[in-house]
């Protein structure tokens, strides 16, 4: 028996009617042209009787995936091309690399249940707080925790903000921006990409 797969096999019912489809280990919550992505990796650590998984999770901007990638929006997107991403021990208390431990002679249902009880109680409330754009907007403005690197935020960040056309803030996020990384690697990056956003002041 594939341990894993099991547990993927048994979380479906119960993800579908929270609005997820399932694609191989992920499941994808829509919205708008928005993903919510929630995947299992199983680590490399796993034996055939003992399986070691984690779960990582992220959010997927049309909008940025379009003008950074010319992404095609039709085909849903891999964990790793989220714009904000996470792994689920990030959110527990004291922030550890949290990996489920689970053998065939364990109970797969007190797992699943387990498991549930982290993907309701911190990963869906995270990945629902930034579905949108705007949800996108909001974290990288006032959360200390980006998702992605502090470039990765500053280009993120702008190029929403562009597309919405709140130029204020735009503002506003540049000139702070630029006055931390003065003379770092980051502000050339940022030059450069605010020539790509066609950014002006």
């Amino acid at each position: 028996m594939d341990i894993f797969k099991e547990l993927i096999k048994e979380l479906t019912p119960i993800l579908k009617p929270m609005g997820f489809s399932k694609k191989g280990n992920s499941f994808y919550l829509e919205a708008g042209k928005n993903y919510g992505v929630v995947n299992f990796q199983k680590s490399r650590e796993s034996a055939k009787d003992v399986v070691k998984f984690t779960i990582n999770f992220g959010i997927y901007s049309d909008v940025l995936g379009q003008l950074q990638y010319g992404h095609n929006s039709s085909a849903k997107p891999e964990v790793e091309q989220c714009h904000w991403g996470a792994r689920v021990g990030f959110f527990m208390p004291g922030s550890p690399d949290y990996w489920w431990n689970v053998s065939t002679s364990d109970n797969l249902g007190g797992i699943t249940s387990n498991v549930m009880k982290a993907v309701q109680s911190i990963i869906v409330p995270e990945i629902n707080k930034r579905l949108s754009d705007e949800g996108l907007i909001k974290s990288w403005m006032n959360e200390s925790y980006a998702g992605t690197t502090e470039i990765g935020r500053f280009k993120y960040l702008t190029t929403l903000l562009k597309s919405k056309g709140d130029f204020d803030t735009l503002n506003q996020v540049v000139e702070i921006f630029m006055q931390q990384s003065k003379g770092k690697p980051n502000a050339s990056m940022a030059i450069e990409h605010l020539k790509q956003i066609e950014y002006s002041k």
